[in-house]
């Protein structure tokens, strides 16, 4: 980290498990792997899906990519919809060869349930709200949201919103939805009962704000500031340019609609959690192998944990509910922290598999 000398770098507790992977099922031979009404962790990737017994971190199955796709897909990380289906999108290829769509997958059955054509444009991180009644996608080459209702699959609203959306999270209590745009350097707040744009918040002229995590004190939000300009289909590649603010992260007041404070960073931070204790806001790329970590209450670095590879952009982590775990999803594996220690404790190996961990019955 830069501009403070409160990082502690901490190694793992143990050495990684060398979990084998089973040879990779059919979809119908699922069910009789796992027991109804345990829960079992999903590790649900663009690359295939894993599923593991927490209780002793035994590897059930892992089966092949849910079809159709053939690129990359964006997941939202939070929540499945009412009916436990998972919802992701992709991007156009710029070539035209692959349009832009909206995937609807059920991870226990590993069937693709719908797909919405979004035609050639570039669009990037889903996400529901908490209800789980919609879904709402960033369009960023047409500068708009398109909320679905995930019943239906209907589009309910469209919202205009400023240059390059890239992101978005609705608060835990249902009152607000945050999208930060990376060209604007803004975060535009709105009310997902109207869809009517409520507030916009200047995250510091060329700070690129592109990814968003609201709190669980519903308003506060940190905002991933990527410190380019310009994106279009690949991320910081041409034809996005540097604004030379660099790598960064804002806390940002939705009540004061203000940035409370703003963290240097020296890698690309993409997204940010917390231990379910909410004693710590907890922040990965997707190219970088750490997690680093920072006190809620003081809004300062205090940790940084190596992890074995890098999540990719594919990867995530994510807190178990009953507070005791993060699941890492990286390159090499699924690797366990310790929220106490916070050590990596587990190394679990999914046959390549690259996903968001769900715990999902």
């Amino acid at each position: 980290m830069k501009g403070t000398d409160m990082t502690e770098e901490v190694k793992s507790s143990k050495p990684a498990s060398m979990t084998k992977s089973p040879d990779r099922p059919s979809a119908a031979s699922l069910g009789s792997k796992t027991s109804s009404g345990q829960p079992y962790l999903y590790v649900v990737g663009a690359n295939g899906t894993a599923i593991i017994d927490p209780s002793n971190w035994q590897v059930i199955v892992t089966a092949p990519r849910i079809p159709p796709g053939t690129h990359d897909l964006a997941f939202d990380n939070h929540y499945p919809d009412r009916l436990g289906r998972v919802w992701s999108v992709a991007s156009a290829e710029e070539d035209g060869s692959a349009l832009a769509g909206v995937h609807v997958a059920d991870p226990k059955t590993l069937t693709n349930v719908k797909t919405i054509s979004l035609g050639q444009n570039v669009a990037h991180t889903p996400g529901l709200t908490p209800d789980r009644k919609f879904a709402v996608v960033p369009v960023s080459s047409e500068n708009k949201l398109h909320v679905y209702d995930t019943n239906t699959f209907d589009e309910v609203a469209t919202i205009n919103v400023g240059a390059r959306p890239w992101d978005m999270m609705v608060s835990a209590d249902g009152k607000y939805c945050c999208e930060p745009e990376m060209d604007s350097d803004t975060l535009t707040i709105i009310d997902p009962n109207t869809w009517k744009v409520i507030g916009t918040v200047p995250t510091g002229e060329g700070s690129g704000a592109f990814m968003v995590t609201i709190w669980p004190d519903n308003h506060t939000a940190s905002v991933e500031c990527s410190g380019h300009h310009g994106a279009e289909y690949h991320h910081l590649g041409p034809p996005a340019i540097p604004t030379g603010k660099g790598f960064s992260i804002s806390y940002v007041d939705l009540v004061a609609q203000s940035v409370i404070k703003s963290i240097p960073l020296d890698f690309l931070a993409v997204w940010d959690e917390f231990t379910p204790d909410g004693k710590y806001n907890f922040i990965f790329g997707s190219e970088d192998a750490k997690v680093v970590f920072v006190d809620t209450a003081t809004l300062e670095v205090v940790r940084t944990i190596p992890l074995e590879s890098k999540p990719t952009l594919n990867g995530y982590i994510t807190p178990d509910p009953n507070g005791k775990y993060l699941y890492a999803s990286v390159e090499t594996g699924l690797q366990v922290i310790d929220t106490r220690s916070l050590q990596v404790v587990e190394t679990i190996r999914i046959g390549g598999v690259v996903g968001t961990p769900f715990l999902l019955k």
